[in-house]
């Protein structure tokens, strides 16, 4: 019985995180209707993401995305564009979006040479 006990919360353990797991599809919709138009769908801003405000999202922290777009949901970071667009977005969206913009992966390509020590 206590091995029966012992399988039955092991799968317990390892089908919860099904309810945690965001959408990335689902928040490519979003940012495709919403975001884009500044962040661009793949996150590159039509700035170039030289503007402080209008960064680049691509390959962006999802947990950061989440906190700054609640922050703005919330009043607590005011911005006369973000802090509407935030408002509309369900708590739903916003964890959708940030799992797609941070699910873009980035290479790094440098032309500096390493130094020989």
């Amino acid at each position: 019985m206590y091995n029966f006990y012992k399988i039955l919360i092991f799968v317990l353990l390892l089908f919860s995180n099904a309810s945690y797991a965001y959408d990335s599809a689902k928040g490519k919709l979003v940012a495709e209707g919403i975001c884009s138009i500044c962040h661009g769908i793949n996150g590159i801003a039509s700035s170039a993401g030289n503007s402080a405000l209008v960064p680049n999202l691509i390959a962006q922290n999802k947990l950061y995305l989440i906190e700054k777009l609640n922050s703005y949901k919330n009043g607590k970071i005011e911005h006369h564009q973000m802090s509407l667009i935030a408002q509309m977005l369900s708590d739903d969206d916003i964890k959708n979006v940030a799992e797609w913009y941070s699910s873009i992966e980035i290479d790094i390509i440098t032309e500096i040479e390493p130094l020989d020590y």
